[in-house]
C-alpha cells in the first residue's frame, strides 16, 4: 500500500475498518449544483453582477464579482458561516465547480476566495451605493423571474406584502448596534417586506419571498420610515400580481401608515393596539352568554363601524375579534374572554369580516419565515460599518431566496410542507465524489438523494424565462489568473 492511501486512523471497536485520508475530491455540499442549476436557468447572479460597478483592474483580477456573490451566496444557502468557514470551503470541489463561471474540467482544481477577498467584495458593495441598490433590487427580480419562469410568463391574481421588523443581535462595537429596550439587547431593527401568492404561504402556490429590506439602528421605533418602505415595496411588487395589499403588525397600524395607504388605494388589514376609545366600544361585547359555555369555546366577530382616532385622516373599519376558547392541556377556560382588534379598509361587501380574520391570520406563516432566516441562514452582521452590515443583509436574504425556490418547487411537486432547514439537510447537504474522466467532469451522488433531486431537476427543465430577461449568458473563456503566492492551495487549519 503507498503512503498517500494508507490509513490515518483505525477504530477500536471493529479493527476492520481503516479511515484513509482520499485527495480533495469529496464533498458533502453536492446540493450546491442545484443551486447553480436553479441560478444558471434564471439567471439570477449573472443579472445582480452585470449591474454592479467593479473598480478594480480588469486584467489583473482572479475573481469576477459573478463568481464571488455566488461563493457568498452559496455558502450562505448550505447554511454555513462565511466569515469562518470560508478559507476551508474554497477547496471544496462542488462548491468550485459551481462557482466559477469557465468551462471545462480545470474548474475543479482552482481554489475559491478567501475571506479577505470576500471582505473586500463586502467593500465594493457598500462603497458605491450604486451597488447597494442593485443588491436590494435583487430581491423582487429573483422572485419575479422565478414566478415568470415557472407559470410561463404569468402572474399571480392578488399578492399579500407581510410587513414586519425583527432584531439581529451584536455583541460587538458594530456602528448602529443599539441597546433596544422592548428585546432588552443590543441589536439591528432592519425592516422586511414579503411577497405570499394570494395571501397564502401554504398554498403551494410558487413565487413567495423577501422583496425589500431595509437595515435600521437598534433603537428605532418599529414604524420609523414605515411608510416610504412600504410603498416602495409594493412598488417593486407590481411584476408578482395583478393587485397587491398589504398585512401589518400592531406596531405599523398608526396614522401615518393608515392615511398614506388609503391615499395609495392599497388594500391593507392590521392589528390595532388597544387603547381607551375601543375598549370602551367593545366592552358590551366581552361578556358571557347565561348558561354553560360549548365544551369547545368559540368565536365571535363583531363589525364596530368605522374608527378614526385623532391623529388619523381617515376612518377606518373596525372589527372586534373575541375568542372564548379552553385551554388546549386543561380544558378550562380563561377568567376572562381574549379580545384584539383588526383595523382595515376593505370594505364589507368586498371581504366580510371572517375573510378579513382568515386573510390575518395567514400572516403567521410569515413569521415562521423570519425564524427560518435566522435559523438556517442566520445572517452575520459583524462589520464595524454601518452599510456593510446592511450589505451582509442583504446578501443573506438573497441566500434564502435561492433556497425558497427550491423549497417551492419542492412543495409543489410533493405536496408537503418544507421548511429551509430541511432542504438544507436532505437536498444540499449531499455526499458527492468527483471523478475526470475524458476531459469531463463525473460527478457520483449519494443513492439517497436521487429522488429529490430528480423531482427538482424535472420541474427546473420546465422553467420558460421570458423574453422580456435577456438569456444567461453561461460559463465563458477567459484568461486563468494564477493564485497569489501567499494563498494556499490545499486546506490548512487555523488555530
Amino acid at each position: 500500500m503507498s503512503e498517500e492511501n494508507s490509513p490515518f486512523f483505525a477504530p477500536t471497536f471493529n479493527r476492520s475498518v481503516k479511515l484513509r485520508a482520499r485527495d480533495q475530491r469529496l464533498s458533502s455540499d453536492g446540493g450546491v449544483l442545484l443551486l447553480r442549476e436553479a441560478d444558471e436557468r434564471l439567471g439570477l447572479i449573472e443579472s445582480v453582477a452585470s449591474e454592479l460597478v467593479d473598480p478594480r483592474r480588469q486584467d489583473r483580477i482572479r475573481y469576477h464579482l459573478d463568481e464571488l456573490l455566488r461563493e457568498r451566496i452559496y455558502s450562505q444557502a448550505l447554511g454555513h458561516n462565511v466569515q469562518d468557514e470560508l478559507d476551508l470551503l474554497a477547496h471544496d470541489p462542488a462548491l468550485r465547480i459551481a462557482t466559477w463561471n469557465r468551462p471545462g474540467e480545470q474548474v475543479m482544481d482552482e481554489r475559491m476566495a478567501s475571506q479577505p477577498t470576500q471582505s473586500r467584495l463586502t467593500d465594493t458593495l457598500s462603497v458605491f451605493k450604486s451597488n447597494l441598490e442593485s443588491v436590494r433590487s435583487a430581491l423582487p427580480d429573483w422572485i419575479e423571474r422565478h414566478l415568470r419562469a415557472a407559470g410561463q410568463g404569468r402572474l399571480v391574481k392578488r399578492g399579500t406584502l407581510d410587513v414586519d421588523s425583527f432584531p439581529i443581535t451584536v455583541c460587538g462595537s458594530q456602528e448602529g448596534g443599539v441597546y433596544n429596550g422592548y428585546y432588552r439587547e443590543k441589536i439591528y431593527h432592519p425592516i422586511v417586506a414579503s411577497f405570499a401568492p394570494e395571501g397564502d404561504y401554504d398554498s403551494r402556490r410558487l413565487g413567495d419571498g423577501f422583496v425589500h429590506a431595509v437595515l435600521r439602528r437598534g433603537n428605532v421605533h418599529t414604524a420609523q420610515g414605515a411608510v416610504r418602505f412600504i410603498r416602495t415595496a409594493v412598488k417593486r411588487s407590481r411584476g408578482l400580481a395583478r393587485s397587491i395589499d398589504v398585512r401589518l403588525d400592531a406596531g405599523y397600524t398608526c396614522g401615518a401608515v393608515l392615511d398614506a395607504l388609503t391615499d395609495d388605494g392599497i388594500r391593507f388589514v392590521g392589528r390595532l393596539k388597544k387603547n381607551n376609545v375601543v375598549e370602551k366600544m367593545a366592552q358590551p361585547y366581552l361578556r358571557r352568554p347565561v348558561g354553560r359555555p360549548p365544551k369547545e369555546g368559540y368565536e365571535n366577530l363583531i363589525e364596530l363601524g368605522e374608527y378614526q382616532a385623532e391623529t388619523w385622516r381617515h376612518s377606518q373599519r373596525l372589527i372586534l375579534v373575541v375568542v372564548d376558547k379552553p385551554d388546549p392541556k386543561t380544558g378550562q377556560l380563561e377568567f376572562f374572554p381574549r379580545h384584539f382588534f383588526l383595523v382595515t379598509n376593505w370594505e364589507s361587501r368586498a371581504r366580510t369580516s371572517g375573510e378579513v380574520l382568515r386573510h390575518y391570520r395567514r400572516r403567521g406563516t410569515f413569521e415562521d419565515r423570519l425564524g427560518e432566516l435566522s435559523q438556517a441562514i442566520s445572517p452575520r452582521v459583524s462589520s464595524p460599518h454601518f452599510v456593510e452590515n446592511e450589505v451582509n443583509l442583504l446578501l443573506g436574504l438573497l441566500s434564502y431566496n435561492l433556497l425558497s425556490i427550491l423549497r417551492g418547487e419542492l412543495e409543489a411537486e410533493s405536496e408537503n410542507g418544507w421548511d429551509v432547514a430541511r432542504v438544507q439537510r436532505t437536498v444540499l447537504k449531499t455526499a458527492v465524489r468527483v471523478t475526470k474522466a475524458s476531459r469531463r467532469l463525473l460527478v457520483d451522488v449519494a443513492l439517497s438523494a436521487v429522488a429529490l433531486w430528480n423531482r427538482v431537476i424535472c420541474r427546473m427543465k420546465k422553467w420558460r424565462l421570458p423574453a422580456r430577461w435577456p438569456k444567461p449568458r453561461g460559463p465563458r473563456k477567459r484568461r486563468w489568473m494564477p493564485p497569489p503566492p501567499h494563498a494556499f492551495l490545499s486546506p490548512v487549519l487555523k488555530e
